[in-house]
């Protein structure tokens, strides 16, 4: 049986035997950090899913104190919310937001592609073959959480080609804040099949060391994702009404 892209709070896995007992309390902290910052940033989490920190703490052997430290800086960051009296718990965002997202992310993606254009090798050039292709084999075996994974690695690795760290953070950031929130329309959002994929046109660009082409592209891609997350959302709004409109005509 298929299973879906987010993991239930009941279910959270985490790599406890990547994390060294004999570590400090610090460096414990920043690799339980690390690991929940990538859960969250591959769509592990759905919008409003609860983590519990005893629940982590349990999965990964160890007190609550490093797991809180984690929570913490994940909440400072925007990546969790966190309300007095209740568990820290992955944000909704609301379409303004996620638009306001989107747009900061256009320059910095762009700057990326130009950058990644010129400093790239024929070796990352490569790998991004093989993040598509995992990308379009999870797609046709409804792996959806795999074709996201793909995806992410696809992209992160044209903006560390980039050589710019900062740069990279910074994007890193906004796709940690946005992430749920657009994993959680897959695969509604699913492109059609088309001729030439994105991800294979960008790839082209690169190779050409085209800077302008492959911004150019990337942000293409990132707005008509974009856009199939807007109608997608519209429809469902549009199905709710009408379904709220026939329950209280039946009354």
């Amino acid at each position: 049986m298929k299973r879906g892209i987010f993991l239930e709070p009941e279910e959270e896995t985490v790599l406890t035997r990547e994390i060294p007992l004999d570590l400090s309390r610090d460096s414990l902290s920043e690799r339980i950090y690390s690991h929940l910052r990538l859960e969250l940033l591959s769509g592990l989490y759905a919008p409003g899913s609860r983590l519990s920190i005893r629940r982590l703490a349990s999965a990964m052997n160890t007190s609550p104190t490093p797991v809180r430290e984690a929570i913490f800086q994940l909440v400072r960051e925007g990546a969790l919310e966190l309300r007095p009296g209740h568990q820290p718990r992955v944000p909704s965002l609301n379409i303004p937001v996620y638009i306001n997202i989107r747009e900061t992310r256009v320059p910095l993606e762009r700057l990326a592609g130009e950058l990644a254009a010129v400093n790239i090798t024929p070796e990352e050039i490569a790998s991004l073959r093989e993040y598509h292709a995992k990308f379009q084999q999870g797609e046709a075996e409804e792996q959806w959480r795999d074709a996201l994974i793909a995806n992410q690695n696809f992209h992160f690795l044209i903006y560390n080609a980039s050589k710019n760290p900062v740069l990279v953070r910074v994007i890193e950031n906004l796709w940690l804040l946005a992430g749920p929130f657009v994993n959680s329309q897959y695969p509604h959002i699913r492109q059609a099949d088309v001729e030439a994929h994105p991800h294979l046109l960008i790839i082209d660009a690169l190779e050409r060391r085209s800077p302008a082409e492959t911004g150019d592209l990337l942000v293409r891609d990132l707005r008509e994702g974009s856009y199939r997350i807007l109608r997608h959302l519209e429809t469902e709004e549009k199905a709710a009404a009408t379904s709220a409109a026939g329950s209280r005509s039946a009354k």
